[in-house]
């Protein structure tokens, strides 16, 4: 399943911290990702009013985090720490990322063909496993799609990955 499972142990109390840093120097958290075989923890910030983040912002992160490597003991010594903007193809892990990104294009990878759980699918569509698509709505369950005029319901159970898709011309159009 596409959404993040709940964080136990390292994970979590890493998690915790993030909130507070990132909480402390007026930003929200996008994504944390800990991947402890090779000790990174990767932290994606994002400031709610510009829907990014800049360079000045990873770095006062980055920074706000050093006082507690220096004195919190239950921290891997091994850690490395990267912070960055969720970028402009940004993954969509949660909720609350699928919801944001409502009325937007969105790169879905599938587990398995399209045809083989969307039974009503076009014939060009039903072998699709990656698709870009119209996201329209988000429930607990899942989402509805539309791409070329047909609109139908995806389950997050057969969503493999997700991300926003940006066309930067369209992008660069709107604002000249």
């Amino acid at each position: 399943m596409i959404l993040k499972k709940e964080r136990t142990g390292v994970e979590k109390k890493l998690y915790e911290l993030t909130e507070k840093v990132v909480k402390g120097e007026n930003l929200n958290i996008y994504d944390v990702e800990y991947l402890a075989t090779s000790g990174i923890l990767r932290v994606f910030i994002i400031d709610e009013k510009t829907d990014t983040a800049q360079l000045d912002d990873c770095v006062r992160v980055d920074k706000a985090f050093n006082p507690y490597f220096e004195s919190e003991s239950w921290i891997p010594e091994n850690i490395t720490l990267q912070v960055s903007s969720p970028g402009i193809y940004r993954r969509l892990t949660s909720l609350e990322q699928f919801k944001a990104q409502v009325g937007k294009r969105i790169k879905v990878i599938f587990f398995r063909a399209l045809g083989e759980f969307v039974e009503d699918a076009p014939k060009k569509l039903k072998g699709a496993k990656i698709l870009v698509a119209d996201l329209l709505e988000v429930t607990e369950e899942g989402v509805v799609l539309s791409e070329n005029d047909y609109k139908f319901s995806v389950g997050f159970t057969d969503i493999k990955k997700a991300n926003l898709e940006v066309n930067l011309f369209n992008e660069l159009r709107k604002e000249s």
